[in-house]
């Protein structure tokens, strides 16, 4: 019912009215470094913060052309967690946003993001499997309360995440919608 749900959606209203749509995910478990990021957020591995956030921006480095191909044929990309999510949780786990910035420079860029804002409690009761970031309710509040920090900061939209999936969903539809009319090169197919 949370980001994995609304960004399928999306990806379903994109397409539903015309335009060209990919769905992505981050961590993508299926990279090599993303196999490494699977075995620490499973708790096989540990890393301190720093390395555990090198491998996050690694692993969009791994798809950085891919998503450049994408964008280079005219269809939109929608991205499950992304480099705001690496900032967001590496200022969390106490590292500098100048530095997490420096790690995410080169990667394609967002022209939208959304966060989905839910208390704590609610999305504990949405993730019947949970990673040892998912499961640290002290980094959850935490990340959550920088989230809405950086969102003015950085220009992200945020969503009250704790309505029924058709309420979120109209939320998200209403914000893309107002920035597909401030984006001008984007159109649908004919």
């Amino acid at each position: 019912m949370g980001k994995q749900t609304q960004s399928s959606l999306l990806d379903s209203w994109f397409k539903h009215h015309g335009y060209a749509s990919t769905l992505m995910s981050f961590p993508d478990y299926d990279t090599p470094i993303g196999r490494q990021i699977r075995g620490f957020l499973s708790g096989r591995l540990h890393f301190p913060p720093r390395v555990r956030h090198l491998l996050f921006a690694a692993n969009r480095w791994e798809k950085a052309s891919l998503i450049r191909r994408i964008e280079s044929e005219g269809k939109v990309v929608i991205v499950n967690r992304y480099t705001e999510s690496n900032i967001a949780y590496g200022v969390a786990n106490g590292l500098p946003v100048e530095w997490l910035l420096g790690l995410e420079a080169g990667i394609p860029k967002t022209n939208l993001v959304i966060v989905l804002d839910a208390p704590v409690p609610k999305l504990v009761s949405r993730r019947p499997s949970r990673d040892s970031y998912e499961k640290d309710n002290t980094l959850q509040r935490k990340t959550r309360m920088i989230y809405k920090e950086l969102a003015p900061k950085f220009g992200w939209k945020v969503v009250e995440a704790t309505g029924n999936i058709e309420e979120v969903h109209g939320s998200v539809v209403a914000i893309v919608e107002e920035g597909l009319g401030r984006q001008k090169r984007l159109t649908p197919r004919s």
